[in-house]
């Protein structure tokens, strides 16, 4: 983890795309919930309640196109929101549309990233302040509230905004851990199914969409795929 200045000064937070996926696996490990070849769903309920310590609200009145929200308060446990139309269509209704579990599965994800991500920032303490600066500390915790809304949870969302980047990254790690993702991808393409067949059983397993399911293949370089996302090099200018 690095910090640097954004294009307008304001400071920032850098993780390396391994560093995500490190943190991710270890926090599962951590919490004895890193899903196996033979269980490759991850309990997310779990790992925001039970590890993370989180507040979780799953049927929250959240502001329209809000799918979840992230609060941190120092002194005090993240709360978690997860808007209760989303909730409703993907766990409620008796014949969801396709993807909605899949949504659901991936902002739970995105708002447990933010925790594991940038839960620190409203935790530093005077010394830690000094290192960096009164101005440097106020820039990044100001945001208190993060709100995802439907364009920043997603494989391929997040904008120009650093922290849906890194939140988006972290989502993928946790729905599918690059070690288990891997094993399972190599034995569904061994099987010599078209890519399509193997995208839907990938999804199927993990409960991911299959977009997302997709795109963690062609990120973990196991198809090729030149549109494939990428987190944008810091010598490029950050996470622009």
């Amino acid at each position: 983890m690095k910090y640097y200045k954004g294009p307008e000064g304001d400071q920032r937070i850098w993780f390396d795309e391994n560093e995500i996926e490190a943190i991710a696996e270890d926090e599962l490990r951590k919490a004895k919930l890193l899903p196996t070849t033979e269980k490759p769903v991850t309990d997310l309920e779990r790992l925001i309640e039970g590890h993370l310590g989180a507040a979780l609200d799953q049927y929250a009145e959240l502001e329209q196109g809000v799918l979840g929200l992230t609060e941190f308060v120092p002194g005090r446990s993240p709360a978690i929101s997860i808007s209760r139309d989303l909730t409703g269509s993907a766990l409620d209704d008796d014949d969801p549309l396709p993807g909605l579990r899949g949504r659901w599965r991936a902002t739970l994800a995105h708002e447990a990233s933010h925790v594991l991500l940038h839960r620190f920032l409203f935790e530093l303490d005077p010394n830690q302040a000094q290192l960096f600066g009164d101005e440097a500390i106020v820039s990044l915790t100001g945001q208190r509230l993060m709100r995802c809304l439907k364009r920043d949870v997603g494989a391929r969302a997040g904008g120009s905004d650093w922290r849906e980047v890194q939140a988006n990254r972290g989502m993928a790690a946790l729905l599918m851990p690059r070690r288990v993702f891997t094993k399972v991808a190599n034995s569904e393409m061994g099987t010599k199914a078209g890519l399509a067949v193997v995208v839907a059983r990938l999804a199927e397993r993990f409960e991911v969409s299959k977009q997302a399911a997709r795109i963690r293949l062609t990120t973990l370089k196991l198809v090729d795929d030149p549109e494939a996302p990428r987190l944008p090099s810091l010598s490029a200018g950050g996470a622009d």
